[in-house]
């Protein structure tokens, strides 16, 4: 494996990197366009980083021990560990709001009628009530 190879590996996973955190930030401030905008870069860098085929199993065992003590190669899986525990975070919050989502939508659809509604006096308590939200009573 050449070092060119390992360099534009290196430029593909820091490419990666970025826009895990701007897919992030996207996340966060529920910008959907920016999320969906970044996929399509997002998914060519991952079908070109499984093109490579770099797997153990796959590699000569001097090519792998060669990697091994390559600084390139280190920061290489460095920044893919890194990428590894961005996508996992992503994915959480992705999941989270997803959760949210589908409460309000229970809520407005009073899917559970037992099911109690926290509602806030004058005073800023909370008073629990089994009254729908939609009816005029609440």
């Amino acid at each position: 494996m050449q070092q060119l190879d390992l360099t534009t590996i290196l430029a593909s996973v820091r490419r990666l990197d970025s826009l895990l955190t701007e897919e992030f930030e996207a996340l966060k401030n529920q910008k959907l366009d920016v999320f969906e905008a970044l996929q399509t870069e997002k998914i060519d860098i991952l079908e070109s980083l499984v093109k490579l085929n770099l797997s153990e199993e796959k590699m000569e065992k001097e090519t792998l021990e060669r990697l091994i003590n390559d600084q390139t190669w280190n920061e290489i899986t460095s920044i893919l560990e890194r990428c590894k525990r961005s996508h996992q975070r992503n994915e959480l919050l992705i999941s989270k709001q997803l959760d949210s989502i589908r409460g309000a939508l229970s809520a407005l659809q009073n899917q559970d009628p037992t099911a109690t509604l926290e509602l806030y006096t004058k005073l800023g308590k909370t008073r629990a009530t089994r009254r729908s939200i939609l009816s005029g009573d609440a």
